[in-house]
């Protein structure tokens, strides 16, 4: 298994090596989501803004439908489509 930062930078690369190719790459963060994966937390749902899975797969799935080879590489928080620095 790769650590969190392994899996990231390992996204950046091979964004970088199937470019050429015309292939993009996305590194997106799902945001807070209500799931069982999550629920330790449920206490701080509605305070955290937490969303019902089928919201945040919306989210996701506006974020690869605008993934282009502009954004290759880059991470992306699916909450509010911004760059998520390295």
């Amino acid at each position: 298994h790769m650590s969190r930062a392994a899996c990231n930078m390992a996204g950046k690369l091979f964004s970088e090596e199937v470019r050429p190719k015309g292939y993009a790459v996305l590194l997106l963060h799902p945001g807070f989501n209500r799931t069982e994966m999550t629920a330790k937390y449920k206490h701080i749902w509605d305070i955290e803004g937490a969303v019902d899975p089928s919201e945040g797969a919306k989210r996701v799935l506006k974020e690869v439908i605008q993934g282009s080879l502009e954004t290759t590489g880059r991470f992306i928080n699916c909450e509010d489509g911004k760059q998520i620095p390295w």
